[in-house]
């Protein structure tokens, strides 16, 4: 089973990577766009999560790993569906968002919460809590 979790979550963060430099890609041929850039420094901030999360996977639980992948899974959701609308709401001016919005609509809103629900079923995987109770319990009662 670990072998399969580690290789799934490998899978997971080179797809994710893919995708971001599929969005870099295209944000450098748009012209300037504000919804381009805060997009693209959250993924990045998802990549510098992730990515370490893959590479230092041990068989055991660890609580920073989930913490992280929880964090990654909530910014994934914030940056495919929420961001769009607070920038919108909160800019004076128009530039090229909306295009640019309609170029990763594949990748933003099909792709990404993919990746999203993945992660969610790798954590709740990752996430024993009833060992961790029985755990906890078992400790209790010791003393």
């Amino acid at each position: 089973m670990f072998k399969y979790k580690k290789m799934s979550i490998y899978l997971i963060t080179i797809i994710y990577f893919l995708i971001t430099i599929i969005e870099v890609i295209k944000y450098l041929l748009f012209g300037n766009n504000l919804f381009g850039l805060y997009y693209l420094y959250i993924s990045l901030l998802i990549i510098f999560l992730i990515v370490p999360c893959a590479y230092n996977y041990k068989k055991y639980y660890s609580s920073a790993r989930i913490s992280k992948l929880i964090i990654v899974i909530l910014l994934i959701i914030f940056d495919s569906f929420i961001l769009e609308h607070v920038l919108f709401k909160s800019m004076g001016y128009v530039d090229f968002s909306k295009d640019f919005i309609k170029s990763i609509f594949i990748y933003k809103n099909i792709l990404k919460p993919i990746i999203a629900f993945l992660l969610i079923v790798f954590t709740t995987f990752e996430f024993k809590l009833d060992d961790l109770i029985k755990k906890s319990v078992v400790n209790k009662s010791i003393d």
